[in-house]
């Protein structure tokens, strides 16, 4: 008898991945998001080898562009597939923000087939382009038995990341993310798909998909911060047309997580006034705590998903 094959959904959100050159065979002043999913696995050789694949546009935006909204839609794709399939995804996305997505879904997705994100640093039309491997690579880990239950991952450049640990870190370069000291979760080469570690928040529960966002904002600290910015935030929403409402603060500190001390006077009077603050550095991951290896970008999404369980603030719960 036949072997069954698997099925793989692939998920298109636009990115570089989808991106046209102004010129031919140039990276130079492409436009991101402008091929459709249908163009992106008609440039992947062999995939249909792989699995049985489907495909839904879900959009086509540069991913500087995205907005939380996009995840809620992302997950009930995800979730949709899996109840009437049962198959692994496969989400092409930007690379400036597939961090974020990538870290957002872990966090959402209660356990079951893998969920892989892809993306790539060279639009489709510059020569050696990167994304039909990185699709080909995302897939053959979508399909791999051991991808199953490790949380949300990204396939880069022949390298498997955790979604808590990937961050882009290098703009120019085609191998541009990194998992910081915990490392990769494995590789993906001519040899096979490699699992080498596994990452112990993949196993914690999901959080509840949001049904409002609130506002939890970016702030950082530097030489001359006085806390100008988190005051106009506040004087926003006292005069009620800040919406939706400030409910937290990340703060980017120097060093591991210092703070100008006029900031944190402005800081003072946010959280007294009901927003919830947390420290993070300006670079690299927490050490320790509740939000102990996530980095400020991070920390964001978490929080945001927090704030958002309940109408009521409520203590943080430890990061997936």
């Amino acid at each position: 008898m036949p072997t069954l094959r698997s099925k793989v959904l692939v998920l298109a959100t636009g990115g570089t991945i989808a991106g046209v050159a102004t010129a031919a065979a140039t990276d130079a002043g492409y436009r991101a998001g402008v091929l459709d999913v249908a163009s992106l696995l008609a440039s992947v050789p062999g995939i249909e080898l792989l699995a049985e694949i489907r495909s839904e546009q879900v959009c086509n935006i540069d991913s500087k562009d995205l907005d939380p909204p996009l995840w809620g839609e992302l997950v009930r794709r995800v979730q949709r597939w899996r109840d009437d399939e049962g198959g692994a995804c496969v989400i092409c996305h930007g690379t400036d923000a597939l961090e974020e997505t990538a870290y957002a879904l872990h966090c959402l997705l209660p356990p079951g087939p893998a969920v892989v994100l892809t993306a790539a640093m060279l639009p489709a039309t510059a020569l050696s382009a990167d994304g039909p491997r990185n699709l080909y690579d995302a897939v053959r880990v979508a399909v791999d038995a051991g991808a199953t239950g490790r949380g949300v991952l990204c396939v880069l450049h022949g390298t498997v990341h955790g979604a808590r640990d990937a961050s882009k870190v290098h703009a120019p370069r085609v191998d541009a993310f990194d998992s910081g000291p915990r490392g990769p979760l494995g590789q993906v080469d001519g040899g096979g798909v490699r699992f080498t570690r596994i990452d112990p928040g993949a196993f914690a529960p999901p959080l509840a998909l949001p049904t409002h966002w609130p506002r939890v904002e970016l702030v950082c600290s530097h030489a001359g911060a006085d806390g100008a910015v988190v005051r106009a935030l506040l004087a926003q929403q006292r005069g009620g047309s800040l919406r939706p409402a400030l409910a937290g603060l990340v703060v980017m500190g120097t060093a591991g997580g210092t703070v100008h001390a006029a900031l944190q006077a402005a800081l003072d009077e946010a959280a007294a006034a009901g927003v919830r603050v947390v420290v993070a550095p300006r670079h690299g991951n927490i050490d320790g705590g509740a939000y102990d290896g996530l980095n400020a970008v991070k920390l964001r999404v978490r929080m945001l998903l927090e704030l958002a369980q309940q109408p009521t603030r409520q203590r943080p719960q430890p990061p997936q």
